[in-house]
């Protein structure tokens, strides 16, 4: 194997030797260097990250998160220069409120107008530079650099990459001047990898606090939802909560974090079972409910949990807590398993009946729903009709399949079981994520089945035809199946609750400002880049479509995409 001759290459080869596998990319003219060593890599024999080639920045920085989400390694992505950084912004907001680790890094403009390799041969070159070119991701990201000169390339990839993972984890951003990567470099010696930062365990006697509240409440409460991102911590809290009658709700779920199948499980709505509870505790969850719509019972115990468990990255946020621990999720269950093993005997008995109880009721009101919309063939097609069509089509204990959630998929009626087998839209809700993160996904995972689950405006949010043309470029077959009801339902929604009385309660019209109509044939997309299509009109057309489209990506290794006209 040779040694890299320029700066570009040492920092490919940096990041190889660090474990990232892959770079995800939309090149530009500040790629010149990079292309180039790829381009060598035959002669060079360097070990350099696979090149995901991505024809949209929202795509290349979603496919790095879904990746991510698929095997939880750091992803690193490489954008152009100013602009292309501009077009990443609400997917880098999406990693970063999802506390996803990248490795964000972009060209930057060249900062000579001529003498130097490198510098500026375009006349974009003067237009796209920026005094602050990180300025527009600074409040996204853990970390931002520019690098300066090649000697530093291993130390800078090394405290980016440490950055990134250390709890709570996050993207950083690191811009590269073409001048920097074209000059030449030296062979620098190999140095070990910094190992990877421990998680933030609770204090002792906080935990001792806590599993004393736990011991003597007689409803305790756990909320969720975002936890079982450790997917080791889902086995782990449900036998925390039978073994001591602990119930759990999921709010706003982005993981499985409890099997929905436990018998402590309490379903998804929070204000159900919340102002029952003496005991709050959540686990590391940004909005564990809406203070306008509900909060804990005024004398409960209220204990937030999580590696920043007051967020600090949001501005206001003042939900309530008595103790705070800082603390990862695992680490926090794990102790509290001795801790309320030690005070087993001073355990409510009867507690875990009660809790098991208030659990069946939301199985009830789920197999409720899944017969009627079974027996109502001649119905519109609804949100909920198909809900119950895709359970009914892959089952909630299948451990192959993998839902990217992006508008209709409701983990209450698919139940799931199987950690990261449902995976939802992340806390800022930037559209267009739900799409490219199920084909990073597939790219992660690819013996899973991926299902990606979006409204058409989502759908038209992910950049369509970038994300099918990325499916048949990588060979990544995913199922998308769009909810296609012509209009933004989160507008009207919100217009609705804010002004109940208002104008546009009273018209029999949809507001313009969240009108769709005319929506394509979105199923053709997916047929111009050698997949399978579908429209549907009807109920007794769906389960049947949906079994087709799965057959074409599993059997025959294509991409397909359903096209649902949902009331």
């Amino acid at each position: 194997m040779g040694s890299p001759e320029t700066v570009a290459e040492a920092f490919l080869v940096a990041l190889r030797d660090r474990g990232v596998d892959r770079l995800f990319v939309n090149a530009g003219t500040d790629f010149a260097t990079i292309v180039e060593a790829y381009a060598r890599q035959k002669e060079s024999g360097l070990g350099l990250p696979d090149v995901i080639v991505c024809s949209h920045e929202n795509l290349a920085v979603s496919m790095a998160h879904g990746s991510y989400l698929g095997d939880g390694r750091v992803q690193a992505v490489m954008l152009h220069t100013s602009v292309g950084s501009a077009n990443a912004v609400c997917a880098v907001s999406n990693a970063a409120s999802a506390r996803v680790p990248v490795l964000l890094s972009a060209g930057r403009t060249p900062l000579f107008e001529n003498g130097i390799l490198g510098s500026r041969d375009y006349g974009i070159h003067w237009a796209q530079e920026m005094f602050d070119q990180a300025g527009m991701l600074r409040e996204l990201v853990k970390w931002d650099y520019e690098l300066r000169d090649g000697a530093q390339v291993r130390e800078v990839v090394d405290r980016a990459l440490d950055r990134a993972r250390t709890d709570p984890p996050g993207p950083v951003y690191l811009s590269l001047p073409r001048e920097v990567l074209a000059a030449p470099t030296f062979a620098a010696p190999a140095a070990a990898a910094a190992p990877v930062p421990t998680r933030a365990h609770p204090d002792p006697a906080a935990v001792d606090t806590l599993a004393e509240h736990l011991a003597t409440a007689r409803f305790p409460l756990i909320v969720t939802g975002d936890s079982g991102a450790e997917h080791a911590t889902v086995a782990a809290l449900a036998d925390l909560a039978g073994r001591y009658g602990i119930g759990v709700v999921e709010s706003g779920p982005r993981h499985v974090s409890m099997p929905a199948d436990h018998p402590m499980h309490l379903g998804y709505r929070p204000g159900e079972v919340l102002a029952q509870a003496d005991v709050v505790v959540t686990l590391d969850l940004d909005v564990p409910w809406l203070p306008a719509a509900v909060s804990p019972a005024d004398d409960a115990v209220v204990v937030q949990v999580g590696p920043d468990p007051h967020f600090s990255r949001y501005p206001i946020r003042s939900h309530r807590s008595d103790l705070t621990i800082t603390a990862g999720c695992g680490p926090l269950i794990a102790a509290l398993g001795p801790a309320l093993e030690a005070r087993a005997d001073r355990i409510d008995t009867g507690r875990t009946s009660r809790i098991e109880e208030l659990g069946g009721r939301w199985r009830t009101r789920r197999q409720a729903l899944l017969d009627a919309e079974t027996g109502a063939s001649d119905a519109p097609i609804t949100k909920a009709a198909m809900n119950a069509a895709l359970a009914s089509v892959i089952g909630s204990d299948d451990r192959e399949t993998v839902v990217v959630n992006e508008y209709w998929a409701q983990a209450e009626v698919l139940a799931p079981t199987v950690p990261g087998s449902y995976l939802g839209t992340p806390p800022a809700g930037g559209l267009g994520w739900g799409l490219p993160a199920a084909i990073g996904v597939k790219l992660a995972r690819p013996d899973a089945t991926v299902i990606s689950t979006l409204g058409d405006g989502a759908y038209l949010f992910a950049n369509p035809a970038a994300c099918h043309q990325a499916m048949a470029m990588h060979g990544l077959p995913v199922l998308t199946i769009v909810c296609s009801n012509n209009h933004w339902g989160a507008v009207q929604a919100s217009a609705l609750k804010v002004h109940p009385d208002g104008h546009a309660a009273a018209s029999a019209d949809l507001s313009p400002l969240a009108r769709l109509d005319p929506v394509p044939a979105f199923e053709t997309y997916a047929e111009a880049s050698g997949g399978f299509g579908v429209r549907v009109r009807s109920r007794a057309e769906l389960v049947p479509a949906l079994e087709k489209a799965l057959r074409v990506v599993r059997e025959e290794g294509r991409q397909a995409l359903v096209n649902v006209e949902c009331a």
